[in-house]
């Protein structure tokens, strides 16, 4: 008598092995990386602020969720654990739709006139903290996020304005009242600074600018001839979205689809072992 085959397809279950095991793989790396580098700064995280504007502390966070997440992936399909791939279908399916969400927001905040006004849900408050601890706490890798993300958008500040510069003014360090408390009052940090292909970083860019603010004249009129970007970062990723809407779905979709593919393994595998099983019963 042949033996019936197996309905648990072979290839269902070694893909879903081996991509979840290849990136827990990845996941073990960048945790441990993470919480290396936590240790030798003898990092402590005092308020969302020290969390978020950690790179290591993201790194030990996103990592220890990818292990994990993965580790009931591949674990599942190795063994065939059923409540294991049940508990990996419904994590995927929470995640998918939590980052769908999310899209939705980002996509409504930027290009449904004042939504971010009516739901207040943008951390701009958040971000200003971060603002006033820089250069303030000795936090390096806080300070080099905030100078990257002003470099890399162009922007001054986190506020959804034309004048985000003006952020600054809450700095102890960069406060522009009087009388002045440092050398670099009424001035913005030089990742502020415009900067032309080829030219060298001028530290001294953003020297009193915010002092050109006034009733009677704006930064416009410093005669810097205003060396430094003005617009708010929440602003300028209004902007980046707007002008780059096509490649960020595209990369959206490239994230989504494998996470959908991953969830109909996991859910066809499951219910290919059940019903092995149920042929063991009969």
């Amino acid at each position: 008598m042949a033996r019936e085959p197996s309905p648990v397809s072979i290839c269902a279950k070694y893909t879903l092995f081996f991509e979840n095991f290849i990136i827990w793989i990845l996941g073990l790396a960048v945790t441990s990386l993470g919480t290396y580098i936590l240790v030798i700064k003898e990092k402590k995280v005092h308020d969302p602020i020290d969390f978020f504007f950690d790179p290591s502390t993201l790194m030990c966070t996103a990592g220890s969720i990818t292990c994990v997440i993965t580790f009931v992936g591949w674990m599942g399909a190795l063994r065939e654990y059923t409540s294991f791939l049940r508990l990996y279908n419904w994590i995927m399916t929470l995640l998918f739709i939590g980052e769908l969400v999310l899209i939705v927001f980002v996509f409504i905040f930027y290009f449904v006139p004042n939504a971010k006004q009516q739901l207040n849900l943008f951390p701009e408050k958040t971000f200003k903290e971060a603002i006033k601890k820089y250069g303030i706490v000795e936090d390096d890798d806080m300070k080099n996020l905030i100078d990257n993300m002003q470099e890399s958008l162009e922007c001054c500040g986190f506020s959804d304005t034309d004048t985000g510069f003006l952020d600054w003014n809450e700095n102890e360090y960069f406060n522009c009242t009087e009388p002045k408390t440092s050398s670099e009052s009424c001035s913005v940090p030089p990742s502020c600074c415009k900067l032309a292909k080829g030219d060298m970083k001028n530290v001294l860019c953003g020297r009193d600018v915010m002092q050109y603010n006034t009733a009677t004249k704006t930064v416009d009129e410093a005669p810097t001839h205003n060396p430094i970007y003005t617009v708010g970062c929440l602003k300028a990723v209004g902007t980046f979205i707007n002008d780059h809407a096509l490649v960020i779905g595209g990369i959206m979709l490239a994230i989504l689809l494998p996470q959908m593919y991953f969830m109909y393994l996991a859910q066809a595998l499951r219910r290919q072992i059940l019903e092995q099983k149920a042929k063991w019963t009969r």
